[in-house]
């Protein structure tokens, strides 16, 4: 929690006094300006943090491609994503990845608005798509959000006055800090986590970070190899060979990497550990149409390299899972924190799974799900003709180290890629792929 705070004080103090596009005011000028309207006017908690943070993109991302001049194009939809990577609701994230469409509506709706509108927000416009369709404005109507997105956008439009006196972002921290103490899993989640193995998230991920993550992991998985990360293939049901995973991806996937290694998601495996964590892994697993299915088995088997005592891994749904193209089986039945029985190949021997009361976990986009190292789970081949794409970040103890590096040049060594093989040796996999369909 305070380590998010902490990034934004250091983004604004290095980066907010630069000139906001085109404006008179300063980025951090606009922004505090922007959230002290909001708290003034009496609006709620997220549209007062969205209204102080809604063109955070424009300072985080300055890399990325630009609007000529005038600041980094799709800064509300990268800006959006960053919050949700920090440990924002997502109702703070999607007011701010909201605010340039409120501004298109606005324009389309009202012509003394866009009339009203300043030269540098004019020439913004341009790049952002100009007034909206009339289909394009029913679409923004029916948005949950669309009151308070038009309110944040009011609080925007009268931030630009020069020479206001500049409240510093610790006098937000309060604010701040209630509303990122209440994203944490509360005791019941924490309850379910602990007694059964597993909790779920609903809709912990908005639809446009989602879309940012699959454009990312797309671009990676266009690439043949070899390649810096690791492409795993299968044979599918039907006898064609296609990607079943990718690993080791953080160098090459930099919003994967925000993801992963910030303060949202390791302040959720943390709590699960019960102590700070530190990521030992992470992995997409495809499950494209005719993708086979994962063998009954348990995580904690696979990871015993390094005398780590736990893991916790989270899972993200890119896609809608369900029964039909094998979303998650968790078994219940064995109790808890103990590895069962397993066959040769490390997963759970067939008596064992017989035992056990399989429960189909179905999860729609953006849904999270963490389960520990001895949840016993399966999932079956995916019949249906969409792929059911998933994130999975594993993490252990910080202070029992940290592994990653080292557990992954262990495995390209023993149980590399398809491309990187050695023609005529025998990879068996043994702990670097229990349960899996990789060939």
């Amino acid at each position: 929690m305070m380590e998010a705070i902490e990034r934004l004080i250091a983004l604004f103090e290095i980066e907010g006094q630069q000139a906001y596009i085109g404006e008179p005011v300063s980025q951090w000028s606009h922004a505090s300006q922007a959230a002290e309207a909001a708290l003034g006017a009496g609006a709620s908690e997220a549209v007062i943090l969205s209204a102080l943070l809604h063109d955070i993109g424009h300072l985080q991302y300055q890399h990325s491609e630009k609007m000529g001049r005038y600041g980094v194009r799709g800064h509300e939809r990268l800006g959006a994503y960053y919050l949700n990577t920090l440990g924002f609701s997502s109702v703070v994230a999607e007011l701010v990845g909201l605010h340039v469409d409120a501004k298109r509506y606005r324009v389309a709706k009202d012509a003394s608005y866009a009339g009203m509108l300043s030269p540098a927000s004019k020439r913004t416009l341009a790049f952002q798509g100009g007034a909206m369709t009339p289909l394009e404005c029913k679409g923004f109507e029916s948005s949950p959000f669309f009151c308070e997105a038009l309110q944040l956008r009011q609080f925007d439009e009268a931030a630009k006055r020069v020479q206001r006196p500049q409240k510093p972002l610790v006098q937000f921290e309060a604010i701040l800090s209630n509303h990122l103490q209440a994203q944490r899993l509360d005791d019941r989640l924490l309850l379910d986590f602990h007694a059964l193995g597993f909790a779920v998230l609903k809709r912990r991920l908005p639809a446009d970070a989602i879309t940012l993550l699959i454009e990312e992991i797309s671009t990676l998985a266009a690439h043949k190899g070899p390649a810096r990360w690791m492409t795993y293939f299968e044979q599918s049901v039907g006898g064609a060979s296609m990607p079943c995973r990718m690993e080791y991806l953080l160098d090459d996937a930099p919003r994967l990497s925000e993801l992963l290694e910030g303060p949202a998601w390791l302040n959720l495996a943390s709590q699960c550990l019960g102590e700070p964590a530190v990521l030992f892994k992470e992995k997409i697993n495809f499950k494209l149409p005719g993708g086979r299915g994962f063998k009954a088995h348990q995580d904690a088997p696979a990871f015993d390299l390094f005398g780590q005592s736990a893991h916790v891994t989270i899972m993200l749904s890119l896609d809608p899972s369900t029964l039909e193209n094998g979303c998650l089986e968790v078994g219940q039945g064995s109790g808890r924190q103990r590895r069962l029985p397993q066959a040769a190949d490390l997963t759970l021997d067939a008596q064992t799974e017989a035992s056990l009361s399989w429960m189909p976990q179905p999860t729609d986009i953006g849904d999270v799900m963490i389960f520990d190292g001895f949840l016993p789970h399966r999932s079956g081949a995916n019949q249906t003709n969409l792929p059911r794409r998933a994130i999975y970040a594993t993490y252990a103890k910080a202070r029992e180290g940290d592994h990653r590096e080292t557990y992954f040049r262990r495995k390209r060594v023993e149980f590399p890629p398809e491309q990187e093989r050695v023609p005529g040796r025998d990879y068996p996999g043994g702990v670097f792929n229990v349960g899996n369909p990789i060939r």
